[in-house]
C-alpha cells in the first residue's frame, strides 16, 4: 500500500521554528465582539420596554452609554444608586457628531441579524431595533453573575430613561454632562 506521506518530509524547512508560547496580545471586553453582543441584547431586552425594542440608533447608542459609563447613570439617576462598577468603561464609546457612539455597531448587529437574534425594521421614529424569539432565549442564557451587574444597569437605564426619544437623549447628555460635548470629533470618552 502506498500512502505517499513521503513528500511531507522534504515540504517541511530545516530551519522552521514554530512558537508555542502564549500570545502577548489578550482579548479584552473591547476586542470581543460576542460581548458587545451579550450587552446589546440585555439592552434590548432590559432597557427596551415591555416588548423589547429601542426606535433609532440615536437612542440605542445613549442608552449603551449609560449601560457602558456607570459614573455618568449614577449622576444621571442623582441618588446613591447601588452601582458597581470599575472607574473605567469595558468598552469606551467615542464622542461622534451627536454625542457618544460606537462604530462597531454595525459589525455587532449584523452578526446579530446574521444569528437571528435581532431583527432590524425601518419605521418613521428611524431603525426599530428588536429581540426575536431566539434572541429572548438567548437573553435567558445570559442570565448569571457574569451579567448580573450590566442587567442591573440596564434596568435603571429604562426606569430613567424610558420616556425619552433619542434627541431628547442627546439634549439631556449635552445639557449634563459639558464634558463629553468638550470633546473633538472622534475622541474617546473617558469616566
Amino acid at each position: 500500500m502506498n500512502t505517499n506521506f513521503e513528500f511531507l518530509a522534504t515540504e517541511v524547512p530545516s530551519g522552521l521554528v514554530i512558537d508555542t508560547s502564549e500570545p502577548h496580545h489578550y482579548p479584552t471586553a473591547e476586542d470581543s465582539l460576542e460581548f458587545h453582543s451579550a450587552r446589546l441584547l440585555l439592552l434590548l431586552r432590559y432597557a427596551g420596554g415591555k416588548y423589547s425594542k429601542i426606535s433609532g440608533r440615536l437612542k440605542l447608542a445613549k442608552l449603551d452609554f449609560f449601560v457602558r459609563y456607570p459614573s455618568y447613570l449614577k449622576k444621571a439617576l442623582e441618588a446613591n444608586a447601588t452601582i458597581v462598577a470599575p472607574v473605567d468603561p469595558e468598552s469606551p464609546m467615542i464622542r461622534y457628531k451627536y454625542g457618544p457612539w460606537d462604530n462597531k455597531y454595525y459589525d455587532v448587529f449584523a452578526f446579530l441579524v446574521a444569528k437571528g437574534l435581532v431583527s432590524i425594521s425601518p419605521t418613521k421614529r428611524g431603525d426599530e431595533f428588536a429581540l426575536t424569539d431566539r434572541g429572548q432565549e438567548a437573553v435567558n442564557e445570559l442570565k448569571g453573575p457574569d451579567f448580573d451587574e450590566i442587567i442591573n444597569r440596564c434596568e435603571l437605564v429604562n426606569k430613567r430613561f424610558k420616556d425619552f426619544s433619542g434627541t431628547q437623549l442627546k439634549d439631556y447628555i449635552y445639557n449634563n454632562f459639558p464634558e463629553i460635548v468638550a470633546l473633538p470629533l472622534n475622541s474617546e470618552i473617558s469616566s
